[in-house]
C-alpha cells in the first residue's frame, strides 16, 4: 500500500493589533482561545473580514457621513487633536460606529464623560472618558481675561466660541483641548485590549458634533457650566462699572454748571489759537467753479470783506459790523 502523505503544516504569522476584532469573537469562545497564536498563511483560506456594524435604532447617529468630523472650528479642533495622537485605524473604526448610530447615550459632566455603545452583544458596552478640570485659580485667570474683551462675551452669549479663547486658556496654564494622549483617561467594558477601542473612538467623534451644537459643553467638561460662566462674567463687568474713577475723569454735576455753562474755564484763558488765511484767492470760487452772470468781481469783494470780519470777531471778540461790510 502506498504510504499516506502528511498534509503540510499550517503556517501562522502574528496577528496585528489592528486586525484583532473582539466583536467577531464574542459568539465563538473556541476561536477566542486562538487569539495570540496567529493567522493562517496565504496558502490557507483566511477568515471573512468583519462586516460593517448594523445601524443601531435610537442611537446618536453622527450628522457627518464622510470626511472629517466637526463643522465649527472648535469641533474640528477636537477631532484634529485626536488624529494627532497617532491612533490610526482605531479611530477609523470609531468613525464607522459613530455614523452607524452605535453610541446610545452621552452624559457630560465636569471632568467626566459616560456613554453606552452598542457592540455585537445585546448589552451595550460602558465607556468612560476623564479629562482634568481647571483649578479655581486657572478659571479666575481665564474669566478675568474674557471679561476684559466685550466681543468675547458677546460671542459666547451668541453661542459662538471666539478663536482667541484657546490662547487665553493656554496663558492660564490649562490648555482648552488635550495636548497629549495621556490627558485623556479612558475605559471600556468591551474585551478589546486596544485603547482607544472603536467604542471609545465613536464617543470621541460624537463629542465633536455635540461641541458643534453647544460650545459651552466643552467649557462644562473643563469645570464651568454655561450658567456659572456667564454669571461670573457679568459679575466682573458690574465690578468694573462700579469701580471708582480717578478724580480728573469724573464729570461734575451738570446742575452745578448751569450758571457758567457757556463760559470758558480759567484754564483756557491763556490758550492762543493762531488763525491764518489760506493763501488762496477766492477759495470758494475755485471750489465751486465760476459763478453765473459775471459776478466774480462782486464775489471777490464780498468774500474779502467777510473774511476780514470773521477774523476780527475771532481775534478781537468784536460783534460790531465792520465798515467794510456795512451797506
Amino acid at each position: 500500500m502506498p504510504r499516506k502523505r502528511r498534509p503540510p503544516p499550517i503556517e501562522w504569522s502574528p496577528l496585528t493589533e489592528d486586525e484583532f476584532d473582539p466583536d467577531a469573537l464574542e459568539d465563538a469562545p473556541a476561536l477566542r482561545r486562538q487569539v495570540g497564536r496567529g493567522r493562517p498563511s496565504p496558502s490557507r483560506p483566511a477568515k471573512p473580514a468583519p462586516q460593517t456594524p448594523e445601524r443601531a435604532a435610537g442611537g446618536l447617529r453622527a450628522k457627518n457621513t464622510r470626511g472629517a468630523f466637526g463643522s465649527s472650528w472648535w469641533g474640528q479642533r477636537w477631532s484634529a487633536v485626536l488624529d494627532s495622537f497617532g491612533w490610526g485605524s482605531r479611530l477609523q473604526r470609531g468613525r464607522t460606529y459613530a455614523r452607524g448610530g452605535r453610541v446610545l447615550s452621552l452624559d457630560i459632566k465636569p471632568g467626566h464623560i459616560q456613554s453606552k455603545v452598542r457592540g455585537s452583544q445585546s448589552t451595550p458596552y460602558r465607556v468612560a472618558i476623564n479629562l482634568a478640570v481647571l483649578s479655581d485659580a486657572q478659571w479666575a485667570q481665564v474669566l478675568d481675561a474674557l471679561a476684559e474683551q466685550a466681543l468675547f462675551v458677546a460671542a459666547l452669549l451668541a453661542g459662538e466660541m471666539p478663536p482667541e479663547i484657546e490662547a487665553i486658556f493656554k496663558a492660564a496654564g490649562a490648555p482648552l483641548f488635550p495636548q497629549v494622549a495621556s490627558d485623556l483617561e479612558t475605559s471600556c467594558s468591551c474585551p478589546d485590549f486596544a485603547n482607544p477601542c472603536k467604542h471609545i473612538a465613536a464617543v470621541y467623534y460624537i463629542l465633536s458634533e455635540r461641541f458643534d451644537d453647544d460650545p459651552f459643553l466643552l467649557l462644562h467638561l473643563r469645570g464651568r457650566s454655561k450658567q456659572q460662566l456667564l454669571a461670573a462674567l457679568q459679575e466682573r463687568q458690574r465690578s468694573a462699572d462700579d469701580a471708582e474713577l480717578p478724580a480728573h475723569l469724573v464729570a461734575p454735576d451738570l446742575r452745578d454748571q448751569l450758571d457758567h455753562f457757556y463760559t470758558s474755564p480759567a484754564e483756557l484763558a491763556g490758550l492762543h489759537v493762531p488763525v491764518m488765511l489760506s493763501g488762496l484767492e477766492d477759495p470758494l470760487v475755485q471750489r465751486f467753479g465760476p459763478p453765473p452772470a459775471e459776478t466774480i468781481k462782486d464775489l471777490h469783494v464780498l468774500y474779502s470783506r467777510l473774511t476780514a470780519y470773521v477774523l476780527d470777531s475771532v481775534l478781537y471778540d468784536e460783534d460790531v459790523l465792520p465798515d467794510a461790510l456795512e451797506p
